[in-house]
């Protein structure tokens, strides 16, 4: 018989005001500089609620709030392997949930996709890497996370996410993101301050700033799809993107531009009552995108001239991607492949682009099988196209994509490529609860 104690741990973790109070503790740990102390915190409590509760929508928002600080610490959520020593209870923690938990696993419509970029990682640079480079740590760590790992948090997501009574597993997932995206500007805000006193100016090129901006790029959809029935969400939709100004990353603002765009066109639809101060909304973003385009066309070689400049850094990796693709068309170079760019612990040699890095690393057998992937999450959107929860998942999708043109993006497992095997699993879940209703199959 369970202790009240746990039980009450347990309806607290499923509750709104969970919540409130992750988040709030994330912005106090960030404010205070606590991470050092908050990280293996949070950890703990993630493993207790993995115990407690089958659902892991419980710990999604506690997992991104942890790779957050981890962000926040070191501009990389790999930090997380400093705490090494909690890895023994995490994996007994992760095999008594499945004890407990555990179900036949059971795949949808996304499986073959995934397990085909596995494969794809798993070959990338056949016959052309050699042994050292294919082995190293890092290489290995991004390898098997986003191929076998992403498999396996798939099959443990598509058994593991669901909706409970009146909590509604679509609810969640945009609750958790909704937070995610506070938190995140928070953590924006707060180091703005902190530059305006030291420098006297807000706006600095942070060390994370690329890295936390993909968490804002995850939320910003959430806000909107609350604003069809309260508008006001929709202006803090527009200040998350505002606040992403003072990190000064090119990449986060044309890419939140985009997604910002088609954000005030999904509320137009989904929100008619209000659709004339949408289109006047649009308009105002439009007209300063078109002011901020002309300020830059001023600046030195244009934006034009920006990439199409020989020494600029990222045409020669994307350059760099393309031999590597010509040298290798089949398997690609491997991930593990070194290059020109300067790589740091756990990382490899980046692109900047998501399709090149794809095409550099896994050659055409990556790029049928992200290409397969692509189309399968897409076609599983347009299956409810009117549905505002399918479309505010596929614009925060939208949002990594998007950024995946100027940065690493989805190539990084944890927690991007996590999020984004999220969003479509409770895509999946949706879909399987009202089949399930309508007494058809899924």
């Amino acid at each position: 018989m369970r202790f009240s104690f746990l039980d009450r741990l347990t309806a607290f973790a499923r509750s709104r005001p969970a919540t409130v109070v992750y988040t709030a503790l994330a912005c106090l740990t960030v404010s205070l500089s606590l991470t050092h102390y908050a990280i293996p915190l949070f950890i703990l409590w993630i493993l207790l609620v993995l115990v407690l509760d089958g659902n892991f929508l419980r710990v999604f928002l506690p997992l991104c709030l942890l790779c957050g600080f981890a962000i926040r610490t070191s501009g990389q959520a790999t930090v997380l392997l400093g705490d090494v020593w909690l890895a023994v209870p995490v994996v007994l923690v992760i095999v008594l949930h499945f004890i407990l938990y555990g179900k036949r696993p059971r795949g949808g419509r996304l499986l073959l996709p995934q397990i085909a970029i596995s494969v794809a990682l798993l070959l990338g640079g056949l016959f052309h890497i050699s042994a050292a480079e294919y082995f190293r740590l890092d290489a290995l760590y991004y390898v098997l996370l986003l191929g076998v790992g992403m498999v396996f948090f798939y099959l443990w997501f598509r058994n593991g996410v669901r909706s409970e009574g009146d909590a509604d597993v679509g609810e969640a997932l945009m609750e958790a993101l909704y937070a995610l995206g506070v938190f995140s500007a928070y953590s924006i805000l707060d180091q703005a301050v902190r530059m305006l006193l030291v420098s006297g100016t807000p706006v600095g090129s942070y060390v994370w700033a690329n890295d936390i901006c993909v968490f804002m790029l995850f939320a910003i959809p959430a806000t909107f799809y609350y604003a069809k029935k309260n508008y006001l969400h929709a202006f803090v939709g527009i200040a998350f993107y505002g606040v992403m100004v003072f990190t000064a990353s090119l990449s986060a603002l044309l890419a939140g531009g985009a997604l910002l765009v088609l954000c005030l066109l999904y509320l137009a639809y989904q929100n008619k009552r209000w659709r004339v101060l949408t289109f006047a909304l649009l308009g105002l973003l439009c007209l300063g995108a078109l002011l901020v385009l002309l300020f830059l066309s001023r600046r030195e070689g244009g934006i034009i001239g920006f990439f199409m400049n020989e020494e600029n850094d990222r045409v020669r990796l994307l350059r760099e991607a393309w031999a590597g693709f010509l040298s290798s068309p089949v398997f690609g170079v491997g991930v593990g492949a070194s290059g020109e760019a300067e790589t740091t612990f756990m990382t490899v040699n980046w692109t900047h682009n998501l399709p090149m890095q794809v095409l550099g690393s896994m050659g055409i057998l990556g790029a049928l099988a992200y290409g397969y992937q692509l189309y399968a999450r897409a076609r599983l959107v347009l299956l409810r196209p009117r549905d505002p929860l399918f479309g505010a998942c596929a614009l925060s999708y939208l949002g990594l994509f998007f950024l995946s043109f100027f940065q690493p993006g989805e190539f990084c497992p944890m927690p991007y490529a996590l999020i984004a095997v999220m969003l479509f699993a409770v895509l999946e879940a949706k879909i399987e609860e009202e089949s399930e209703k309508k007494g058809a199959p899924s």
